[in-house]
């Protein structure tokens, strides 16, 4: 059992790391042009690594809720709290919907929260004018 969840560990710290050498597009927003909740988390862990705290907080503000979330939902995995990881997730899901309905409401189309022009469905939008 533990090694099966090393093999899958490595598995997905390998795809990361094929995303972060080949780069990453939200597919989301590829399809749509509007950002999808979690735009911008990438960058924000990048500013976090590099200990700009600010700049991480400004492109997204639940970045540092999410790892401590993700933290304690590890422990509580590890401790079989299944119950309370189910409250924990649904907390987290409720407080992403809701910063990016503030985020959406506030500041888009502006940066950080851009449309992308290339996406499929704005070119389609764009043939049909």
């Amino acid at each position: 059992m533990v090694n099966k969840q090393w093999k899958r560990t490595g598995m997905a710290l390998l795809a990361l790391c094929l995303l972060f050498i080949f780069g990453y597009h939200c597919p989301f927003q590829s399809m749509t042009g509007i950002p999808c909740p979690g735009c911008n988390f990438t960058t924000a862990c990048i500013y976090l690594l590099q200990g700009k705290i600010v700049t991480s907080f400004w492109y997204h503000a639940l970045v540092i809720p999410t790892l401590i979330c993700a933290l304690i939902s590890i422990f509580l995995w590890k401790k079989n709290e299944r119950k309370k990881l189910k409250y924990l997730w649904l907390f987290w899901g409720i407080a992403m919907l809701a910063y990016y309905i503030v985020r959406m409401l506030l500041i888009f189309p502006n940066l950080p929260m851009a449309i992308d022009e290339q996406a499929l469905l704005v070119k389609l939008l764009h043939n049909f004018h």
